[in-house]
């Protein structure tokens, strides 16, 4: 998606990255009880990450606070885990395995292949 307008607010202590299409969204934020609404136009239409760059490279971002919540915006966002139950599988086969005995030697030798060591 495209904007306009960027910039930032403090909304309930904690400073917000704000993307807009109007310079009406200033005069909303500050109905919302947003305060130090600071809202630039863009030069032309930017998505987030180009709009982030613009200001930080224009000097809107020249308290370290606006710098650092510029550069979190379009950091990659944390990885999520996300977990899977899978129903059991049962075989459709059955393997028969027949388990030998290794001799010493054949073991040293698979520890120097595989290590380059004993």
């Amino acid at each position: 998606m495209s904007y306009s307008f960027a910039g930032t607010s403090v909304l309930k202590g904690e400073l917000k990255v704000r993307f807009a299409n109007s310079d009406a969204r200033a005069k909303q934020l500050a109905k919302l009880g947003d305060t130090d609404v600071n809202i630039v136009q863009l030069p032309r239409a930017m998505d987030k990450a180009e709009a982030v760059a613009y200001l930080l490279e224009s000097g809107f971002a020249k308290d370290i606070l606006v710098r650092a919540a510029l550069e979190a915006e379009v950091a990659p966002k944390a990885v999520r885990t996300v977990k899977v139950r899978v129903k059991s599988v049962k075989p459709k086969a059955k393997v028969k395995v027949d388990r030998t005995a290794a001799t010493d030697a054949e073991v040293d030798a698979l520890y120097e292949a595989v290590y380059g060591t004993r």
